[in-house]
């Protein structure tokens, strides 16, 4: 009977107590990953005098909201939210739209050399973004396009090598029929791209815009070099500007405050969508 026991303890241990070890860790070092985005919301809800002390109150004794009333009544900071959400939004729209149909040029159709092109798009991707920066930002100065929005914004309708490959993967999946017999019912090359592709191909189109949202919703530094005038102001702009108050105690929860909303659809995208995040790396090493 104590035999029976002690294998059966055995089997126990064999199977659940190395995934509880494993969940334990990954649990821990969750925690500290989060630590200071607890501290962010924490902060964003203190009253300016409450900051620094020392042991840290991680949940205020009084939940202070006047940091988010701040934020738009002293530094206007949802205007600068609302050119955020703008240039994202176009830009998701100009890099899926431009990325698809090349991705689906490449995919479906047959010319001359397109295989060197697709490698030759492909290796501009060696390329570090501060390399191609100062030639673009040259070309912008030329054309007068400094100080506007346009260098944040008309760049997306030129597609991303990135975003071709993503999307070329997950065409090639597509069976080859379906095009031959749209094509024998007379639908033209771009009816099949917008009646067949693109309905088909919604997870990596979804996959794609997230990869977008994330890059263009967090920039800094494209902003801060093209964006000259105050109403043309990102968010991200805007709270490197908050730490430039004269008052930095008072400015500290608005700056957490204002970092909280800017990340609030980060997270809550990444939480919805990451199915998408999982299935992206998938689709792109898949043929």
């Amino acid at each position: 009977m104590n035999k029976t026991k002690r294998m059966t303890f055995s089997r126990f241990a064999r199977k659940y107590l190395g995934k509880i070890a494993v969940y334990l860790f990954l649990s821990v070092l969750c925690f500290g990953m989060l630590i200071p985005f607890f501290w962010m919301i924490s902060t964003s809800l203190k009253k300016p005098g409450d900051i620094y002390l020392l042991p840290i109150k991680w949940i205020p004794d009084y939940l202070d909201f006047s940091a988010y009333t701040k934020l738009h009544t002293q530094f206007n900071f949802f205007l600068y939210l609302k050119n955020t959400v703008i240039l994202t939004a176009v830009n998701i729209f100009g890099y899926v739209l431009s990325c698809a149909m090349v991705a689906y040029a490449f995919a479906t159709q047959r010319w001359k050399h397109k295989n060197k092109l697709f490698l030759l798009i492909i290796a501009t991707m060696m390329l570090p973004k501060d390399v191609t920066f100062y030639p673009q930002f040259i070309i912008f100065r030329m054309i007068g396009w400094y100080g506007t929005l346009k260098p944040l914004w008309v760049p997306a309708f030129f597609a991303d090598a990135y975003q071709i490959f993503l999307l070329r993967q997950f065409f090639l999946g597509i069976s080859s029929e379906l095009r031959d017999a749209a094509e024998i019912d007379g639908c033209s090359r771009f009816r099949i791209f917008w009646n067949i592709y693109l309905p088909l191909s919604k997870p990596a189109l979804a996959t794609s815009a997230i990869y977008v949202f994330m890059y263009h919703w967090n920039d800094f530094f494209k902003p801060l070099i093209y964006i000259t005038r105050e109403q043309n102001r990102t968010a991200t702009l805007a709270l490197m500007y908050l730490r430039s108050t004269q008052d930095v105690m008072s400015s500290v929860p608005s700056q957490m405050a204002g970092a909280v909303v800017l990340a609030l659809p980060c997270v809550l995208i990444y939480y919805f969508c990451q199915r998408y995040f999982i299935a992206g790396q998938v689709y792109k090493g898949t043929k």
